[in-house]
């Protein structure tokens, strides 16, 4: 399945930049993720980045799930069957491969508002 011939990529409309001399969340945590071994503190800042909108693709079949979540690398395990739970629907399309993600959504309303 070719799938950039099908989703265009969007831009997305960021926060505007932090004034000179105001340090961010954000900013703290883009800098203690450019590591090559992310520390538990990096993994936990992650986890409280916020939701994100993701978009796999069946490697057996032509179908595509798009869906929202906080912790996307558990949710895949779940839809592969790794994990309990997940939803019923990615079941009959096992194995799904990451197809996009877009990460930085503060609620899960926002993420919704892209679907």
């Amino acid at each position: 399945m070719n799938l950039s011939a099908t989703f265009r990529s969007a831009k997305i409309p960021r926060a505007l930049p932090p004034k000179s001399g105001e340090a961010t969340a954000a900013a703290a945590a883009s800098a203690s993720c450019s590591s090559d071994r992310p520390s538990a503190e990096a993994a936990k800042e992650k986890a409280a980045s916020g939701w994100c909108v993701y978009l796999i693709a069946s490697s057996r079949i032509a179908r595509t799930y798009v869906g929202v979540t906080t912790d996307f690398p558990r949710h895949l395990r779940q839809h592969n069957g790794e994990l309990k739970g997940g939803a019923k629907a990615s079941s009959a399309g096992r194995p799904w491969s990451l197809a996009c993600l877009i990460e930085g959504f503060v609620n899960r309303s926002e993420g919704y508002y892209l679907l």
